[in-house]
């Protein structure tokens, strides 16, 4: 069978790009530019905030657009420019203030500025909570004080706790807006505590890379998505092309046509090199759309 000619590739960051000491390794960095020279576009997709992504885009050195905050925003490394933000409507981002109230949460609210700006704004600090203090000051450089929140735009909210108070939190926030929303209660090691995040319903990694794709003339078909972990899904199940790192869990290897190495022996190099651009290589066919 001819190999499927693609013109994106859609790279998730942390257990993708890096290894599981957060690394990117030199041999996965040669594989993603002799991509790029083959005519085939990198876009770099994460759940990091753009301030804590770009130094990954630069390591790269690489014409590669950065999908930051879980899908909400797509900046541009190479000005800060931001080529799409899924803003909050006004009316959902001020009941989403009122709802942090009534239930006592301290609001972390992302900016779109430059990558050496200020990232977020808080409504208090300190708290004297310990999960929410932690997080800002292990940020302090890059945080301020929100004042009225008068000066938006609103794209990406947390609440900052507890697992217990953060899951109550999370089915309050579903309760009030529905399917407005699209939530996240999830724990880095990094922090004490845990967040609930808050972006609009509509915003993925993969809606922010079609939005990229369609500004670039390319299909859904010509897109080719790496992944390990569930919010990766969306985008292995909408791609022309979707491949699963070996370490990602069930549910991700299931939803994948194709499955490489982990992050640890180089999957992406492995996939790149082997599949991507082999002349000879033989790619699976995607699961029928019915599927995805």
């Amino acid at each position: 069978m001819s190999r499927p000619r693609f013109r994106l590739l859609a790279l998730d960051v942390d257990g993708t790009l890096l290894s599981s000491r957060g690394e990117l390794l030199t041999t996965t960095k040669a594989a993603v530019a002799r991509a790029a020279a083959a005519g085939i576009r990198p876009v770099l997709c994460t759940g990091r905030r753009y301030r804590r992504a770009w130094p990954i885009a630069e390591e790269l050195g690489i014409d590669a657009p950065l999908v930051c905050n879980s899908g909400s925003i797509v900046k541009e490394p190479a000005d800060d420019s931001t080529i799409w933000r899924a803003d909050l409507p006004p009316d959902l981002a001020a009941g989403l203030l009122e709802l942090f109230r009534e239930h006592d949460q301290h609001v972390v609210a992302f900016n779109d500025r430059a990558h050496d700006e200020p990232d977020f704004r808080v409504s208090l600090y300190p708290t004297d909570r310990a999960p929410f203090d932690d997080y800002v000051a292990q940020n302090l450089s890059h945080a301020q004080l929100a004042g009225d929140w008068s000066d938006g735009p609103f794209f990406h909210v947390c609440a900052v706790g507890t697992y217990e108070e953060m899951a109550a939190f999370e089915r309050h926030v579903v309760g009030r807006f529905g399917d407005r929303v699209r939530t996240f209660v999830q724990k880095s090691s990094r922090y004490l505590g845990t967040m609930c995040e808050v972006i609009r319903a509509d915003a993925s990694k993969w809606s922010a890379v079609l939005h990229v794709a369609e500004a670039w003339g390319v299909s859904p078909e010509e897109i080719c998505a790496v992944g390990d972990d569930a919010n990766d899904v969306p985008m292995l199940l909408g791609a022309g092309l979707g491949v699963a790192m070996g370490h990602a869990p069930p549910d991700v290897l299931a939803a994948a046509d194709l499955v490489v190495p982990d992050h640890d022996n180089d999957g992406v190099a492995a996939f790149i090199d082997r599949w991507l651009l082999a002349d000879d290589a033989e790619l699976p066919a995607p699961f029928p759309r019915s599927r995805r």
